[in-house]
């Protein structure tokens, strides 16, 4: 943007002092460096939805110390598409066109809506693609990649090119350091007996179920994503998380990873949802209309599918609380007889204290609404993150890869009562009913409120805190030879 002055000249000394206020204005812009990043989010919008609230903060920090970031986005088309409000002229959102396989159109180059039997699929596509990631590299330039722990052949494109690359984990500091202590074959259970799941040998088993599967077509060893993504980052590893919370698991993962630094860069909480549709103002409506703390969300992210019998259990169990719910529910988009297909509800399920609301629904509007007194949650990183930021306790039902050490981190943190189970992912519909009710009243549910009110305050303080940004913003310009020395 070019600027013209007209003005005549006056009064020499007049004249003399807007040159020299000028001179000055030009200066410290001068002054002022680009950095220019790359950010590679996995496909998934659990993981674009960060990457894009922190490119939104590096990009309006005040206190960058003379750096001025501009971030282009890379993802693929259909996930671009529902983000594309966010693109700003500091944030630009960049294609990646997948290479084309069986089964995996680019609708589906995604994980929203996507098959479980296809996840194995799109991780090949994106590993696939990293020639033409390279070729992106070659047209932006950028001085600085973060990228995600499903990618680790990205840093490697970039040390190709000359360009430092870092990790930026979206899960919490406490499931990374769980997943890289089993991964790296330590005898010794994880050593936080609170946030783990029991012996070295059950840790072992549960890693084994998600982080050691192998595709016979992969491209990159399942077990060895997350351990190379860490290893290949640039000077230090920057986590989505507060460090009033998380500090003693930040220490050991970087014991961990031999002393690397550990960065926190706050919750990274997506501003509540302001976007007026009929079904949102349908949702708040209902809401608006009952009593306060008398409501509990139930919702399980936007990466798993229940099976028909954790349906069946879930629609039973909110019946059976007699507690007034907003159940957000999700389906595969289309199945082919193999366990995919989309599963209705419970024949006769018409629940009269409830709203059940199809696909998506927005989660921060209603935690953060006065009527909303609990949260039935797989304790996401994210999710657990928006809880606490909402004051409101959390009935922790986890399902799926890391979310039993966020059920567990919640539940030290004294913000959350355990939905019992089995085995993993069963549960029945009593113990459900069961622990929305000790959340929803009595004293339990006093307390688990007490406590939830004072981490909100952590979590606000920290989600508010400009400082930690502009401290990434100065290792991140260093990694690159630029900024304002210390």
């Amino acid at each position: 943007m070019y600027m013209h002055g007209g003005a005549e000249e006056h009064e020499g000394v007049h004249h003399t002092a807007l040159l020299d206020s000028s001179s000055i204005a030009m200066a410290q812009q001068a002054e002022r460096q680009q950095l220019s990043v790359i950010m590679f989010p996995w496909l998934a919008h659990g993981h674009i939805n960060p990457y894009l609230e922190l490119a939104r903060r590096l990009t309006t920090t005040t206190s960058a110390g003379g750096v001025d970031v501009v971030v282009h986005l890379v993802s693929t088309p259909v996930n671009l598409a529902a983000v594309a409000h966010r693109q700003t002229p500091r944030i630009r959102l960049v294609e990646l066109h997948l290479p084309a396989l069986p089964d995996l159109p680019p609708a589906l180059h995604t994980t929203k809506h996507l098959p479980a039997r296809l996840m194995p699929a799109l991780k090949r596509a994106c590993d696939l693609a990293a020639p033409r990631f390279g070729a992106l590299l070659d047209a932006l330039s950028p001085d600085l990649l973060l990228y995600d722990f499903l990618q680790p052949w990205a840093p490697l494109e970039a040390a190709a090119r000359g360009v430092p690359a870092a990790h930026l984990n979206t899960c919490s500091a406490a499931a990374t350091a769980f997943f890289v202590h089993c991964l790296s074959a330590d005898a010794r259970a994880f050593p936080f007996d609170a946030v783990g799941l029991g012996t070295a040998e059950e840790e072992a088993k549960y890693t084994a179920l998600f982080a050691l599967r192998e595709d016979p077509d992969a491209l990159v060893p399942e077990r060895d994503r997350l351990l190379l993504s860490l290893a290949r980052s640039s000077g230090f590893v920057a986590v989505k998380t507060c460090a009033d919370i998380e500090r003693a698991y930040m220490g050991y993962l970087s014991e961990l990873l031999g002393g690397k630094e550990i960065v926190p860069c706050g919750p990274l909480l997506v501003g509540s949802e302001s976007e007026s549709d009929s079904e949102t103002d349908r949702v708040v409506r209902w809401l608006d209309a009952q009593d306060p703390g008398s409501v509990v969300l139930a919702s399980f992210g936007s990466e798993y599918f229940m099976s028909e019998r954790q349906i069946a259990q879930m629609a039973r169990g909110l019946e059976l609380s007699g507690e007034r719910f907003v159940w957000v529910v999700r389906f595969p988009k289309s199945g082919d007889g193999d366990g995919d297909a989309a599963r209705p509800l419970p024949r006769g399920f018409a629940p009269a204290r409830g709203l059940v609301l199809e696909g998506w629904a927005p989660q921060r509007r209603i935690l953060s609404h006065a009527s909303c007194g609990a949260f039935l949650t797989h304790c996401g990183w994210s999710s657990v993150l928006e809880s606490l930021a909402a004051g409101v306790p959390m009935v922790a039902l986890p399902l799926h890869i890391d979310q039993p050490l966020g059920a567990n981190l919640a539940a030290e943190l004294g913000a959350a009562v355990r939905v019992p189970q089995e085995r993993f992912g069963e549960f029945r519909a009593e113990d459900v009913a069961r622990a929305v009710r000790g959340a929803m009243r009595g004293e339990e549910s006093r307390a688990l409120r007490r406590r939830a009110g004072e981490l909100r305050e952590v979590v606000s303080r920290d989600d508010a805190d400009d400082a930690q940004v502009g401290a990434l913003v100065q290792r991140m310009a260093r990694l690159c030879g630029k900024g304002v020395p210390n």
